[in-house]
């Protein structure tokens, strides 16, 4: 039974605030409200609907919030046995950032609670009161609260994490251009140079002028970093005569108006992750002691391995200068950047688009070795997935299986994402497919970790072009792509020749291998989604090579077998080794058959004749 003392006092108290008591309202003393308020906590501690009467009050402090949040228990208590409005008791908030927030019901405390927290510099604290409930509850305001946590621990990729999550209502223009301004100023800090610009440009202006008066500051270093200098330069003077400024924030920009090379410090979300305390940015190492350097000996190896496994190839001349011209362009980016000049901040993230068969694999391997010898990437960790890798039939499953692998790569300092067919992500058709879920957490390592993380994908040229269209922020996430044609008849037969070199074997006819390779390459047949392609690039280009000549080993032995040769002490080595014509025919068509292609009428062998 609650006291009627108490009950009388926080009457009057909640009159003096200005609620509807009695069905009437009275002008608002926020003066006698807060003394008796102040009486109300004074004598009845344990009451929450006292402490949350003191922050409607406008006593908003540390104190009286984490009170607030103590006494949850009895929320409401007071306000049940009152004739007081429901809505007496909500009071506004200083979320730490920009903007105020209101809190309503019990929420609402807690909400508070954490941005006094986050103040104050508890962020664990403040994290722990931010539960999924209250952020499922609550999606725009308890995020923005959570990322404010995030801002004041300079944790700038979580700050872009939860940010990106918020959908906001379009009504709300403070919030809105909060999360704005928040999201660009954390790309600039993790040298996001051009996308933070270009956010903080368009929509940094609003109707909170510290945000604005920060926006522009913003945008105007990254235009510096740019070696936009008018732009900067213009951008200044308008942060500059912003009004209703802090005095700190108009002291930063009268110093980068005065020193030209007033900037930002970048860092990486993978250094921000290297933290020995998880919410102290003084713990997080620097450029050069968390970047994991691999001897000068181990990069050579892996130029000569790379180089090695290149050279292997049969033809593909374009795609060896490609890979080149990438190798020198990263190479030249580093260097300019090692010695403080102007570099573009293109990722490494790469498309690689061919057909089956034409060595992909190989050549994204090759690549991430490449660049890990010319220090671009600091390690030489490769991770090849599939569908099979990233997706899961559960909740939350595919969240776990691209976090363990992202996790996996970053742990040992950085390297390469390899997904094949990649388009197998998104073309399911289904709509509980987790397929575009998988591709937002991609998105975001691929931005916040761009230092130590290359993402190759590969397909089919116009799958891959689907899949690039398939979510908004794909495409523009890869900077360069790489072509790999179909091999002619001619690499065939050398790539064909070459294996049964290496395996002990010796083709009899090459003319039956071009003969087959050629009608694959003239063919048209559907792939197994029913597209018309090549016949060679469904039936898998080299693999079908080497496959073929594995069958052709059969035939051959087979031949052998059953005509005695095998245990027949005179029978030669070149016996035992050649390969006919009739055992390439017999082999290419049980594979052909396997694989339901038909080429034409004839057999090869009334082709060649």
């Amino acid at each position: 039974m609650i006291d009627r003392d108490a009950i009388d006092l926080f009457t009057r108290s909640c009159a003096n605030l200005g609620a509807t008591v009695f069905g009437r309202t009275q002008i608002p003393d926020l003066r006698m409200a807060r003394d008796g308020f102040m009486r109300l906590t004074g004598r009845y501690a344990e009451q929450c609907d006292g402490w949350r009467g003191l922050a409607a009050a406008g006593e908003t402090s540390r104190d009286v919030l984490e009170n607030a949040y103590r006494s949850l228990e009895t929320f409401g208590e007071l306000l049940t046995s009152s004739d007081v409005a429901e809505d007496a008791l909500n009071f506004v908030f200083d979320s730490g950032l920009y903007i105020n927030l209101p809190a309503i019901g019990s929420d609402g405390v807690l909400l508070a609670c954490a941005a006094a927290r986050a103040h104050a510099g508890e962020y664990e604290s403040a994290h722990t009161l931010l539960d999924n409930r209250l952020l499922s509850a609550h999606p725009a305001w308890a995020g923005w609260v959570l990322a404010v946590v995030y801002w004041r621990a300079a944790r700038w990729h979580d700050v872009r994490r939860v940010l990106s999550g918020i959908r906001l209502d379009t009504s709300d223009v403070y919030l809105r251009q909060a999360v704005a301004v928040a999201y660009g100023i954390a790309g600039a800090y993790l040298g996001l140079w051009e996308q933070a610009f270009e956010l903080l440009h368009s929509e940094g202006r609003g109707p909170v002028p510290a945000a604005t008066a920060e926006a522009l500051l913003i945008a105007a270093l990254c235009a510096r970093v740019l070696d936009r200098q008018q732009e900067s330069a213009a951008l200044l003077n308008e942060a500059y005569a912003v009004n209703d400024v802090s005095d700190a924030v108009r002291s930063r920009i009268a110093n980068a108006l005065s020193d030209p090379d007033f900037g930002i410090l970048a860092t990486t979300a993978a250094r921000i992750d290297a933290r020995s305390d998880y919410w102290d940015p003084a713990t997080e190492p620097g450029e050069r002691e968390h970047t994991r350097q691999l001897g000068a000996e181990r990069r050579e190896q892996l130029k000569a391995e790379a180089t090695r496994e290149l050279d292997a190839f049969v033809g593909m001349v374009d795609v060896k200068d490609q890979i080149a011209k990438l190798e020198s362009s990263v190479r030249a980016a580093k260097r300019r950047k090692d010695l403080g000049m102007p570099a573009n901040n293109r990722s490494l993230h790469l498309v690689l688009k061919g057909p089956p068969g034409v060595g992909k694999t190989t050549i994204a391997r090759v690549i991430g070795k490449l660049l890990c010898a010319a220090d671009v990437l600091p390690s030489d960790t490769f991770i090849e997935a599939g569908r099979g890798d990233l997706l899961d039939k559960v909740i939350g499953g595919s969240e776990a299986k691209i976090l363990n692998i992202m996790r996996s790569i970053i742990d040992s300092g950085g390297g390469v994402l390899f997904i094949d067919e990649a388009y197998t992500l998104t073309d399911s058709g289904s709509k509980n497919d987790f397929g575009p879920l998988v591709i937002g957490e991609l998105i975001r390592y691929m931005v916040d970790y761009a230092d130590v993380l290359m993402v190759i994908v590969a397909g089919y040229a116009d799958k891959m072009d689907e899949f690039l269209d398939s979510n908004e922020g794909l495409r523009s996430r890869f900077g360069r792509e790489i072509e790999l044609p179909s091999y002619t008849a001619a690499e065939l037969v050398e790539i064909t020749e070459r294996a049964a070199a290496r395996r002990g074997s010796v083709v009899a006819d090459s003319a039956a291998l071009t003969t087959i390779y050629h009608q694959l390459s003239t063919a048209i047949v559907s792939d197994t989604g029913g597209r018309q392609r090549c016949a060679l690039d469904v039936a898998g280009n080299g693999r079908f090579a080497n496959t073929l000549l594995e069958r052709a080993e059969e035939e051959r032995d087979h031949r052998l077998d059953i005509s005695g040769a095998l245990d027949d002490p005179d029978a030669s080595a070149e016996s035992l080794q050649t390969i006919t014509a009739a055992d390439i025919d017999a082999a290419a068509t049980l594979l052909l058959r396997k694989q339901r292609i038909t080429l034409a009428a004839e057999s090869a062998a009334e082709a060649r004749r």
